[in-house]
């Protein structure tokens, strides 16, 4: 395929590397950064477009690699009469790029992404697309990006979003309240690897209920009281700390 990048933030970046490793070609890059845009196309070996207006019309897809609030603020740009114009969010309906193209859809590689991967690697990618030829080319597509394709319309799709913030960017504000109370502590947060990746390997063979421990689960509320002590002077984690073991209480009725 001939691809045109609309955007050279880190999903730009890393799918661009991606499909660029699939045998795919990056044919232009347009960022209202023009020396963002100007970087990334040098790296992929595209050509840069000064304004949306004058993006190519013979490309095969039109990824617009924006964050949520620019894609309906860009949709109005530009007019994709031959490719497929797809958008990367989890969140937004398939169908605010109507205006812009007869055939357009969804690719979500649900992963947080960061300029510096040099790929995807694995993740699921969630497709949808308006009708069913679209649909299709995007899971064939997807599926040269990796091995977990999935398709789901707006609402399922808005609903895995919900599960991806929860199981994803919650647990990592978690690790983030653990690693700054072990560095205020003078402790070592590498030690807590093997247990954070033992966790991680439980849940991919058993139902996250049914490998849950700890005191709030086990009702050990001499332990609770201790650790409560501790974070006596962090009201802000205490108060984490108490909403979670709450909830543990209440899930398992402790």
């Amino acid at each position: 395929m001939d691809v045109v990048l609309i955007g050279a933030g880190n999903v730009a970046h890393v799918l661009g590397r991606t499909l660029k490793q699939a045998g795919h070609r990056i044919v232009s890059v347009w960022n209202r950064d023009q020396q963002k845009a100007g970087q990334l196309a040098q790296e992929l070996m595209a050509t840069v477009v000064e304004k949306p207006e004058q993006l190519p019309q013979d490309a095969d897809l039109y990824i617009l690699a924006v964050s949520d609030y620019a894609i309906s603020e860009l949709v109005g740009s530009f007019n994709i009469n031959k490719g497929i114009l797809i958008h990367n969010a989890g969140t937004v309906a398939i169908d605010v790029l109507a205006p812009a193209a007869k055939k357009y859809g969804v690719l979500w590689p649900m992963k947080m992404i960061r300029t510096s991967m040099t790929t995807l690697g694995d993740c699921t990618i969630v497709v949808d697309g308006n009708d069913d030829d679209t649909r299709h080319q995007l899971e064939q597509l997807a599926g040269q990006l990796s091995a977990r394709v999935t398709q789901a319309d707006d609402a399922t799709r808005q609903k895995m979003h919900l599960v991806a913030a929860i199981s994803s960017n919650f647990t990592n504000h978690m690790y983030h309240q653990a690693a700054d109370y072990c560095k205020n502590m003078g402790i070592d947060f590498s030690l807590f690897y093997p247990l954070i990746e033992s966790a991680a390997i439980q849940i991919q063979t058993a139902y996250p209920g049914d490998v849950q421990a700890g005191p709030a689960f086990r009702g050990d509320n001499a332990t609770i009281e201790r650790h409560r002590a501790l974070l006596t002077g962090n009201p802000g984690l205490l108060r984490l700390y108490d909403e979670v073991t709450l909830s543990i209480r209440e899930k398992f009725a402790r």
